[in-house]
């Protein structure tokens, strides 16, 4: 073309000029004009494809990116791709799909293994505000059953239509109510041909930031209960997908701790995806976006120079005709412009707004004003970068976190007079690879790239160059910093960090070896068994360790801690000592090690190279004391500690990366292995501990599955063991709702078959041999087998627990208490507890929180019944009063009872020494009893007059019937007890007012007796017996013993021997003071209608005496005894009359 603009031929699609709206672009039908299935969204997509293949992956998704990553723009193809598939939207993102990724394609199409698409899902699409997120799901769910073609009068749209009117009346509905809404909408969604719902809640960040601004009205919960019946979801499943710029809890940051601690409750619900495209996606996405109206070919039109920089995905070919597409962009520019506007903006939004909008310094402004003559084609240079950023977001980049960094190319410009435009060019490119470089990428402001960005194929352009150069360094503007080979802006220094180098040098110590600055330095970071994890469920990695020559062995012998296998990375210094590694891998202390992998280098080198200078920076820091004022120098040292702190991750990856195997050989028993990527490294970890933990359980569960849970989790595992205490033969252990807990339960119990339904009851079983689906039947095994030794003998718990945590079981300890509650429920008459050497006789639940706070103090121990002792267990419970039959003779069926029976007596009873000897006998052995079968077969026996019964005599049925005979005497006996007690006060009392014994009658009439003297006394404690006499609140038991209670001052359940004589003592002195007011009182008594009779005073006088007195009333049955007894009284006074 001729010397046109060059907007004549350049220019941008339209579909990367404006930003994605989840609700709005769905119903436009060119939105996925353009789309680019990238490597991350094609991941995201196979992970929604991977559930339905298994159904035990989490259905409830976080993606999670910088704004402007294409999140929305995914969710929106996901949508359609997942939509009515007879819609032309569906098929054109199918269309996209299959060119992206045909493999991907297909496995989309024939997802249930019938070429069924998966497709037909109902999307419920829903954009964040400022608002509640309860009304804006029930309003999402309302519009997406309306376009599946649910009509308004089918369940559950009445029912929403009803809700969002209560929640426009400030009354947000309940997490329950909508989760019950969306689980009655997959089931219409599936009557009418859907295949389930798909929820996409995009930037759900601004509802989370309105809950975290008005905690008394957030809804948050309401995720973790979709979340959760997301997973449970089957034949209709729900998927659940959010879309976050950062991470859940950052918006809560400011929050008190209690809403934090519920907001990681909900976080811990969803499976989160890094939604950060890698450096090529970023190119072709640039490429995609730049469309070239007419072809050309330029001079100019060559990557030699950053060719070594192309993303590792890409070969040569690929990079250099992706530099092409991004074209009129340099390649230094298309290079670092991802990352400048992921740290320092948003991301690909501010990206194409950069290359789409008229903004000054922008793309679009570069081509309006740059002509191409055909020749040498304008590019937009490192230097433009500077001048659109600083124009756009100036501001921001001062006050972001390299602020400072901006503010010194500025002050480099204006430190020079008059300055050339290839100088202030210099500058600003200079700078800003400096910060670029520091943050992502490895293009340094070397020479040769300096050259390349800033070349205008002008003649004088390399005088010009190499002038701007000189003065720069002249006037201390730039540096060359000879260790990375790079220039950067100089502030000025009093610190020589290149002669601190050369000490350093000198200060090493010799007799360190590679090893020790390596751990010190760059400790090696675990690696994990990836495909174990996915298969297994259980998440186990291999610690790394550094080792040489002299210290293998030492390494080999570490403990591991928690660690499942172990790694050696050698460091041999030659190739002789890299063959006496060879054989020490090869000697049985590290073959007799099946979870050891041994690394072996041909050659360390280069590593040795980039760690003595990373030791020597660590001198540096350690020893020079002036850094703290000299902030140049300690940025200059932090710059060259991360580039050689990058060269040793280098080394380390070139060298163990499995790259190569010449590199490197791997030794794993006996045999070298052949490990050539990384993958094949991984692939091999979870091979071996395929080999090691061969007997593991399959159990999916991350929130149990760990050896430390949360707060949460570990509440969680304590309202199950209370249900499975509580609950055993009610199914899902009665739990209702979608509690932490039931997920627990579905994946460590009932999917194992531990606790299922057998002959129409539920209860705790060994799993099913035929149909062990989870693989828990070996560890089943292993508890069993443990509790055989514990036949006769106490076995610590902590025994146990290590068995099954190590190899072939490797359980975690999260579940173990959950699997041994359900080994003891399921033997539940065999197994005693007990803790601190002490039995305890009740599986209760404050035993329980003992036990799992302090595993280490409890102890198993078995009972099973053989021989003769058989013969004693056909009468004990009936003794007890235990109704429940048993099979079998069963130990703790007899002595649990037993000991609760006595553990249950009243204090009274438990001390009183007014008991027969047997009782007592009993009383004390029950009472200090450790050893179950001790007690009944020995202890009771001798304490009673009856031989013991030992597992090898005969035992006469006689010998039996008497011993039951005899301890069921003394157990009644005990019993009794406290009930003696109380009738000893009702007889005392009747005795003290002349009251009939009859229970009712001396409550009655006593009073009758002391009713009309309330008013009257005034005395502290005759008023406050008479206030406990007239109670009428209660049974007779209980007013016998707040009578008790008043005049002991203390409950007669808790009183000893001695007490009974105090209140025999208080009782006689109220008796007497209540039949003086009653004497006293008679006068105006006797005008009072008693409802007994009538009332009349006897006194009795006599010379030199004191008078009797007392008062005593006439009742009607008792008339004929009243005239008799008056005639006799006659008699006597006309005898000595």
């Amino acid at each position: 073309m001729g010397n046109g603009s060059l907007s004549d031929l350049f220019q941008i699609k339209g579909r990367f000029q404006r930003s994605v709206h989840l609700e709005r672009d769905f119903y436009t039908e060119n939105a996925l004009d353009g789309y680019i299935l990238t490597l991350t969204a094609r991941e995201t997509l196979l992970r929604i494809i991977s559930v339905l293949e298994n159904e035990q992956r989490s259905r409830a998704w976080s993606l999670t990116g910088p704004y402007g990553s294409g999140k929305s723009a995914f969710a929106l193809f996901a949508a359609k791709l997942l939509g009515n598939s007879n819609l032309p939207a569906t098929q054109q993102a199918l269309e996209l799909l299959k060119r992206g990724d045909g493999s991907l394609y297909d496995q989309f199409i024939n997802t249930n293994g019938n070429g069924q698409l998966l497709s037909d899902f109902c999307p419920v699409l829903i954009s964040g505000e400022r608002a509640q997120l309860s009304s804006a799901l029930l309003r999402g769910l309302e519009q997406g059953l309306k376009t599946f073609g649910i009509s308004s009068d089918r369940a559950p749209r009445p029912n929403i239509s009803k809700l969002l009117k209560t929640a426009a009346n400030d009354t947000p509905p309940q997490a329950s109510e909508i989760t019950t809404l969306f689980e009655s909408a997959t089931r219409a969604i599936r009557k009418n041909g859907g295949q389930g719902l798909l929820l996409i809640i995009d930037e759900l960040g601004k509802f989370l930031e309105y809950a975290a601004q008005h905690p008394a009205h957030g809804d948050v919960f309401v995720l973790q209960t979709l979340a959760e019946f997301a997973t449970r979801s089957d034949h209709t499943p729900l998927f659940l997908m959010t879309i976050l710029h950062q991470a859940f809890e950052q918006y809560a940051h400011r929050a008190a701790k209690s809403q934090r601690e519920e907001w990681a409750k909900v976080q811990g619900r969803f499976e989160d995806i890094a939604f950060v495209e890698p450096a090529d996606q970023v190119l072709r996405l640039i490429g995609s976006a730049i469309e070239k109206t007419s072809e050309g070919e330029a001079q100019n039109l060559s990557f030699p120079p950053v060719s070594r920089l192309k993303p590792s995905q890409l070969n040569d070919d690929e990079f250099s005709e992706l530099m092409a597409d991004c074209l009129p962009l340099h390649p230094t520019v298309a290079l670092v412009i991802g990352s400048i506007f992921r740290r320092f903006a948003q991301n690909e939004r501010s990206l194409f707004a950069f290359l789409s909008s008229g903004e000054p310094y922008g793309l679009q402004d570069f081509l309006s004003n740059q002509r191409y003559d055909g020749n040498v084609l304008p590019m937009l240079a490192i230097a433009d970068l500077y001048d659109y950023l600083n124009t756009t977001i100036g501001n921001r980049l001062s006050a972001s976190r390299d602020g400072d960094k901006w503010v010194e190319i500025e002050m480099a410009i204006n430190r020079l007079t008059d300055p050339s435009s290839t100088t202030v060019k210099l500058i600003k490119t200079i700078g800003l690879l400096g910060i670029v470089g520091e943050v992502s990428t490895n293009l340094k402001a070397s020479k040769e790239i300096l050259r390349y960005t800033l070349d205008d194929y002008t003649p004088t352009f390399a005088k010009e160059f190499e002038t701007a150069l000189k003065t720069l360094e002249r006037h201390s503007i730039v540096i060359y910093r000879r260790y990375n080979n790079a220039y950067t802006l100089w502030e000025g220094s009093d610190i020589d960090i290149e002669a601190l180098f050369h000490q350093a040098e000198r200060h090493l110590d010799p007799n360190e070896g590679l090893m020790t600055y390596l751990s010190e330095l760059v400790p090696p970071r675990p690696l994990i068994a990836r495909r174990h994890l996915f298969e297994k469920g259980t998440l186990r990695y291999f610690t790394v360790r550094y080792t040489d020559f002299e210290s293998f062995d030492l390494s080999l012998s570490e403990p591991l801690n928690n660690a499942d296998g172990l790694v050696l990375y050698t460091l041999p210094a030659d190739g002789h000592e890299s063959n006496q590694l060879t054989e020490k891998a090869s000697e049985e202390d590290a073959t007799a090690r099946p979870e050891v992998l041994v690394a072996i280098p041909s050659s360390t080198r280069f590593l040795r190279d980039a760690v003595t200078e990373l030791a020597c920076l660590h001198w540096i820091s350690e020893n020079t004391p002036e850094l703290e004022g000299d902030r140049t120098a300690r940025r200059q040292l932090s710059s060259r500690w991360i580039e050689a702190e990058r060269d040793v991750s280098n080394q380390l990856a070139a060298i163990f990366g499995g790259d190569s195997e010449e590199s490197c050989r791997w030794f794993h028993k006996d045999q070298q292995v052949e490990i050539n990527s990384q993958r094949t490294r991984n692939e091999h970890l979870s091979k071996i501990c395929d080999g090691v933990y061969h007997k593991t359980p399959i159990i999916r569960n991350e929130l149990i599955n760990r050896r430390k849970i949360s707060g949460a989790v570990t509440a969680a595992r304590k309202n199950l063991i209370r249900a499975m205490l509580e609950n055993d033969d009610q199914k899902n252990l009665d739990i209702t709702g979608h509690p932490a807990e039931m997920s627990i339960y579905r994946s460590l119990l009932l999917e194992t078959g531990i606790h299922r339904e057998v002959s129409g009851v539920w209860g705790f079983h060994p799993p099913k041999p035929d149909d062990d689906k989870t693989k828990m039947m070996p560890t089943w095994n292993a508890i069993e087998r443990f509790l055989e030794t514990c036949e006769g003998y106490r076995q610590p718990i902590m025994k146990l627990y290590e068995r099954l945590m190590a190899p072939p079981y490797g359980v975690r300890s999260g579940p173990l208490p959950i699997l041994l509650c359900a080994v003891i429920l399921h033997y539940k008459t065999e197994i005693a507890l007990y803790e601190n050497g002490s039995f305890i006789p009740n599986w209760s639940m404050p035993a329980f929180e003992r036990f799992l706070k302090v595993p280490q103090n409890f102890e198993l121990k078995r009972f099973r019944i053989t021989g003769s002792r058989a013969d004693m267990f056909t009468r004990p419970l009936q003794i007890l009063k235990e109704s429940k039959e048993t099979e079998k003779p069963d130990l703790l069926m007899v002595v649990t009872p037993l000991m609760r029976a006595i553990a249950q007596l009243p204090n009274y009873t438990l001390q009183t020494q007014e008991l027969s000897d047997n009782a007592k006998k009993v009383r004390k052995i029950v009472q200090n009893a450790r050893e179950p079968d001790e007690l009944l077969f020995k202890q009771l026996p001798k304490a009673i007059g009856s031989p013991a019964f030992t597992a090898k005599a005969t035992t006469d049925v006689k010998t039996v019937s008497d011993f039951f005979n005899t301890l069921q005497d003394a157990l009644s006996e005990l019993e009794q007890a406290y009930d003696h007690l109380l009738n000893w006060v009702e007889q005392l009392l009747a005795e003290a007012f002349t009251l009939p014994a009859n229970k009712e009658k001396l409550r009655s009439e006593l009073a009758d007796r002391a009713t009309p003297l309330l008013e009257i006394v005034v005395e502290t404690d005759l008023k406050g017996f008479l206030i406990h006499v007239c109670s009428s609140g209660s049974d007779l038991s209980n007013w016998l013993e707040a009578i008790a209670t008043y005049l002991v001052q203390k409950p007669p359940k808790s009183w000893i021997d001695e007490d009974k004589a105090k209140f025999e003592i208080n009782l006689s002195q109220l008796a007497r003071k209540f039949q003086h007011f009653e004497a006293v009182s008679f006068e105006k008594l006797r005008h009072t209608e008693s409802p007994r009779g009538e009332l009349i005073r006897v006194g009795i006088t006599a010379p030199n005496r004191a008078e009797h007195e007392r008062v005593v009333t006439l009742t009607p049955d008792a008339d004929a005894q009243t005239s008799e007894m008056e005639d006799k009284i006659k008699k006597v006074f006309i005898t000595y009359d």
